[in-house]
């Protein structure tokens, strides 16, 4: 079950929880950026903002690669 999405930077952000696991998903709404390497990822982050900074950190890091 989908629990937030957001856009971040050109990216679609996904988070579900699943147990005391936030699974997250970022993937590129236009085709002009790039894939990232993991479309998605687990974490243990303690809330919802954690797992969501998470993400957006994953999405920084290949932008700025």
């Amino acid at each position: 079950m989908l629990c937030h999405q957001s856009t971040y930077r050109g990216y679609t952000i996904g988070l579900e929880r699943n147990g005391g696991i936030w699974l997250t998903t970022a993937s590129p709404k236009t085709p002009d950026l790039p894939i990232l390497h993991r479309h998605s990822s687990e974490t243990r982050a303690q809330s919802e903002a954690d797992a969501i900074a998470e993400a957006k950190g994953r999405v920084d890091r290949v932008l700025a690669a």
